[in-house]
């Protein structure tokens, strides 16, 4: 645009906007004392240090130190420059643009990562226009009508069609001037030995893949001909913006589900997350065609505790829903699994039975991870013949020794004895061996891990460090003089008066120049005034855990101890002028650093 987003326009979306609404579309909040606390958005971690102070309108972590106001977060999260988050921040808080603004776009230097996103945008555009309004997409429309897919459902989903042509996309995007540097990086195109780049899906049908901001940024092609020399499914190859492991399909259309039913649905394919969707179950993923990865539970972690596996009834869905119990063992959740009659998958059982049967599917026949190893273990036994029942039931065994809560043990005891046809009681016995076996397994385990993990020479980094009786002070002092104009007057007016620690004093001096801006004066908007490293340090003081109420005594006892370690500061070096005096033999210097130092002392026992 010809001028920049007013000043008055940026407070007026700030204050109107609750950080914690924005920020609860991507972490899951719970309130501790005065903040709100969940697992950091921008790192792995399993004990929550992401806070949001919902009444200073900001957010830090006390891990990785990002922090900043409801714009911080979007830029942060999305990757996004500040106009851009402005005005993403005003349509989420339904807020009317100025006239000025929505005449005319916004001008910003687009990031690399913001332009790739543009062109994926464009072509998500272009596949589906070909889908749905030419002649060559008809063959692609037809298929995924007879999948019950209407307009409806492929606009939901942007689905499009890429014909079987070399150039289309390449001459679509050259005519909007995209360089070939950016074609190259988009992954959009395979360039052959004489430098020459063609489309890289062709006679596919296109399934956009979205980040959790809700852009395009990659595409996996569904083969519309059945062929021996190509895979089945074409998936982007990673870019910048473009992680496999770390995106999950639909889970920016479902978050906002997940999180009001505090459950997500884990399904193998698109379609049948598509399917699920059509079906009422609005809160389903899947994973990119490849196994669960530590990064996909992550971002689940963040916004539910609760996570129900439905993959392919057929033994490589069994595999599958087996290797991701392995991986999710370990990580926050509530875990069960939904098997389909007859080996099908979603899609597949939908079609039969419909919807409604299928939700019944999802509530009334939820397995344990412990309920569907067994099942699976049954299936490869026959029970009419006794050895065949006796590996049955130790293979179980093995099984029910992982499990910690005595009460399940308890219930599929129980069952594996029905099931075996065994005494419950000797079972109960070969249990206790077996139980003991493995934890002695463990401890060995344990103990080798320890001998032979070599030992890290560098230190972790301290988050937490131990503040002195002074730094408490001038931070708690400065946390106050922000909140209290009074105070704020009475510092400024004691010419005596000034914080020991530069940076400190610092932010003091600058929080005077924005107290002199036109408009409200907040933390939230404070915080864009700041270099970042003066801004990690205000938002550490902000946020750390200062009493409600502070009595006059309290804050005059913080003065004195930050002029005290003033003196103190002064009589070393006073000291220090003393000895060097001495060892030059300069009596006048030695004298007049003698006099400085009893009136420094003095002065700290008044």
């Amino acid at each position: 645009m010809a001028g920049r987003i007013p000043a008055e326009f940026i407070d007026e979306v700030r204050e109107k906007t609750n950080i914690v609404d924005v920020v609860s579309q991507y972490v899951q909040l719970k309130k501790q004392g005065k903040n709100l606390f969940g697992l950091c958005p921008f790192h792995e971690e399993k004990t929550p240090s992401f806070s949001v102070a919902e009444d200073k309108q900001i957010f830090n972590c006390f891990s990785c130190h990002r922090g900043g106001n409801v714009f911080k977060f979007l830029m942060e999260i999305e990757d996004i420059s500040f106009p851009e988050a402005v005005l993403k921040v005003a349509d989420f808080s339904d807020i009317q643009l100025p006239q000025q603004l929505s005449e005319q776009k916004v001008d910003v230097e687009h990031s690399q990562a913001q332009q790739l996103r543009q062109v994926y945008e464009s072509v998500q555009q272009l596949y589906t226009h070909v889908l749905l309004k030419t002649k060559v997409g008809e063959p692609a429309l037809d298929y995924l009508q007879k999948r019950d897919l209407d307009e409806a459902a492929i606009n939901e989903f942007g689905l499009g069609f890429a014909p079987n042509e070399t150039d289309l996309l390449l001459k679509f995007l050259q005519n909007r001037k995209v360089s070939r540097e950016l074609l190259v990086r988009s992954g959009l195109f395979v360039q052959r030995q004489d430098g020459q780049l063609m489309d890289r899906f062709r006679n596919r049908v296109m399934f956009p893949i979205l980040d959790q901001g809700g852009h395009v940024i990659a595409f996996s092609g569904r083969i519309l001909v059945k062929s021996e020399k190509e895979p089945k499914y074409l998936n982007s190859p990673e870019t910048e913006i473009f992680q496999k492991r770390e995106v999950l399909y639909h889970f920016s259309q479902a978050k906002q589900t997940i999180r009001q039913t505090s459950t997500a649905y884990l399904f193998e394919g698109f379609m049948d997350v598509i399917s699920a969707f059509r079906a009422g179950v609005q809160n389903g993923v899947a994973s990119m065609g490849t196994s669960l990865t530590t990064q996909q539970l992550y971002l689940l972690s963040r916004i539910t505790r609760k996570l129900i596996i439905s993959y392919d009834g057929d033994e490589p869905g069994q595999n599958a829903i087996a290797d991701a119990l392995e991986l999710v063992k370990n990580k926050p959740f509530e875990v069960g699994v939904v098997m389909l009659p007859d080996g099908q998958d979603p899609d597949e059982y939908i079609k039969a039975h419909g919807s409604e049967a299928f939700k019944k599917q999802l509530a009334d026949h939820v397995l344990t991870p412990i309920a569907f190893q067994l099942q699976r273990l049954a299936a490869q036994y026959n029970f009419s013949i006794d050895s065949e029942r006796l590996g049955y039931v130790q293979a179980a065994l093995q099984q029910l020794v992982t499990i910690e809560s005595t009460v399940e043990q308890d219930l599929y005891l129980r069952q594996i004895a029905d099931q075996a046809n065994v005494d419950l009681t000797a079972l109960k016995t070969e249990f206790e061996n077996a139980s003991r076996q493995y934890q002695r397994k463990q401890r060995a385990e344990k103990r080798q891990t320890r001998l032979t993990q070599p030992t890290d020479p560098t230190p972790p980094p301290v988050f937490n460090v131990v503040l002195n009786r002074t730094e408490i002070s001038e931070r708690r002092l400065l946390n106050l003089a922000i909140t209290d104009e009074r105070l704020c007057q009475q510092l400024l007016s004691d010419e005596s008066f000034t914080f020991s620690n530069p940076h400190i004093q610092n932010l003091f001096l600058q929080w005077q120049e924005y107290l002199k801006t036109p408009g409200e004066h907040q933390v939230a908007g404070f915080t864009d005034h700041l270099e970042p490293e003066m801004q990690k340090l205000l938002l550490e003081i902000e946020m750390s855990d200062i009493p409600d109420q502070i009595s006059d005594d309290e804050i005059n006892d913080y003065i004195q101890n930050i002029q005290a370690a003033r003196i103190d500061s002064r009589m070393q070096q006073a000291q220090q002028q003393i000895r060097q005096a001495a060892a030059q033999g300069d009596e006048d210097a030695q004298t007049k650093w003698l006099n400085e130092l009893l009136q420094l002392k003095r002065q700290l026992s008044q």
